[in-house]
């Protein structure tokens, strides 16, 4: 497939996909300074930094002073959410590290990178009583209902998703990819956490790109083109 790729979310620690532009999500103090020298040795990684919901049990009681110190480097804050998914999750811990970042973002207006697992009516509630960034936020990896989307993208939400989501089996994803408005809709690699090592993670990112046209009954050249325009809104505020 030829043109641009962009992928809306990947990470640190894997061989990157060759996408024109990638967010790469830190998830700890432990991974945000390789994040942020990443992009100042790549002009095509837009670097976000944030405490994702699988470290809030593990983290330093100063992990918000080194946020802090990490923000004026970064262009996204995630990846960030809520998960009811994993084992002795603290859901009341998550929300509140998830809240005081989502104002971070607000008063920085930078787009935000949610992760959401089985919590999906908990992320709407949540989202109903903060302040968001007027540049929106983004879904990612979006396993939430088609009944949600129009809740979700009434407040702002983009959603993304992965060639491991999209098989024609999975009836939930693919009315979901249907029924948001295609000024919405982003593609992502995840890399390399959905991603087995024979996996190229570029061939990944464009057979997304070809299921999502194949779903939408579009080309793969009209997918590239309005993917790329919501790409640029939402993270470079183009």
């Amino acid at each position: 497939m030829q043109g641009t790729l962009f992928d809306a979310h990947c990470h640190p620690y894997g061989r990157l996909s060759k996408a024109n532009l990638s967010v790469v999500n830190g998830t700890s103090p432990k991974d945000w300074t390789e994040v942020v020298e990443l992009a100042k040795n790549s002009q095509k990684v837009i670097p976000a930094i944030g405490l994702h919901p699988w470290r809030v049990n593990e983290v330093a009681d100063n992990w918000q002073s080194q946020f802090l110190d990490a923000l004026p480097h970064a262009q996204v804050i995630g990846e960030i959410g809520l998960d009811r998914w994993i084992n002795d999750s603290n859901l009341e811990r998550q929300e509140a590290a998830f809240c005081w970042q989502l104002k971070q973002a607000s008063l920085h207006n930078l787009p935000v990178s949610i992760h959401c697992l089985r919590t999906s009516g908990a992320l709407l509630k949540v989202l109903a009583n903060q302040r968001i960034p007027q540049r929106g936020f983004h879904l990612h990896a979006y396993n939430g209902s088609a009944q949600q989307v129009a809740q979700f993208a009434e407040i702002g939400a983009y959603f993304s998703f992965h060639a491991g989501q999209l098989n024609k089996y999975s009836k939930k994803t693919v009315a979901a990819v249907q029924s948001i408005p295609i000024e919405r809709i982003l593609l992502e690699t995840d890399a390399p956490e959905t991603i087995k090592k024979s996996n190229n993670a570029t061939s990944y990112l464009t057979r997304a790109y070809e299921l999502v046209a194949e779903l939408r009954n579009m080309s793969v050249e009209l997918i590239q083109e309005q993917v790329e325009a919501n790409f640029r809104r939402l993270f470079k505020n183009d």
